[in-house]
């Protein structure tokens, strides 16, 4: 009977000692970032034609995208061939409003990445992401259109430009989709 009753208090202990250990919160996962102009390059959608370095002109050039997810963008990065450092801007591109200017400096050619406080984006909303540079590269498909294209949980709709001597923070005015100039993306983490 004794050990009985033992047993019963051990078994008791060990339920309570269960059910309290137990977390019913949920347990929240964060989806893998995409970086879309990255992905695109690497996967061969498009070939590097040519390298420019301290062109006479300075151009705001980028690309416009939407997202199929609302989500974040929590860095921007760029990969000028040039050494040095380049302003970097993400537009609302509906309304031409700056979301953020952050500077950015390139090394050796390398795909540099700076965080930024993250920017929400909703699905369905065209965005611009752009580097003002005078250095940059050139990438084609044998003249075929590159965009539109899909990569990810993003729709990159076309590339754009704005060219000057030094031209002012100015959202680009002329699109074009069979080539990409620049080497400017975005960190984006789509919402679950």
């Amino acid at each position: 009977m004794k050990s009985q009753k033992i047993i019963l208090r051990l078994l008791i202990v060990a339920l309570l000692i269960n059910s309290c250990s137990k977390n019913d919160d949920e347990i929240i996962v964060e989806s893998p970032p995409q970086y879309p102009m990255k992905s695109l390059i690497e996967s061969g959608h498009m070939e590097l034609e040519s390298t420019t370095v301290q062109w006479a002109f300075n151009y705001e050039i980028g690309y416009r995208f939407k997202s199929f997810k609302n989500g974040k963008i929590e860095a921007l990065g760029i990969r000028v061939p040039e050494n040095d450092e380049y302003r970097v801007t993400l537009w609302n591109a509906e309304t031409e409003e700056i979301l953020v200017t952050i500077y950015i400096v390139s090394t050796s050619g390398l795909l540099s990445f700076e965080d930024i406080e993250p920017i929400n984006i909703e699905s369905g909303v065209a965005y611009f992401i752009s580097v003002n540079t005078n250095s940059y590269y050139s990438f084609k498909d044998s003249e075929n259109e590159i965009f539109p294209v899909e990569t990810g949980d993003i729709l990159i709709t076309d590339y754009g430009r704005k060219t000057g001597l030094n031209p002012d923070q100015m959202m680009p005015d002329i699109f074009l989709n069979w080539v990409y100039i620049g080497m400017v993306d975005i960190k984006f983490v789509p919402n679950n």
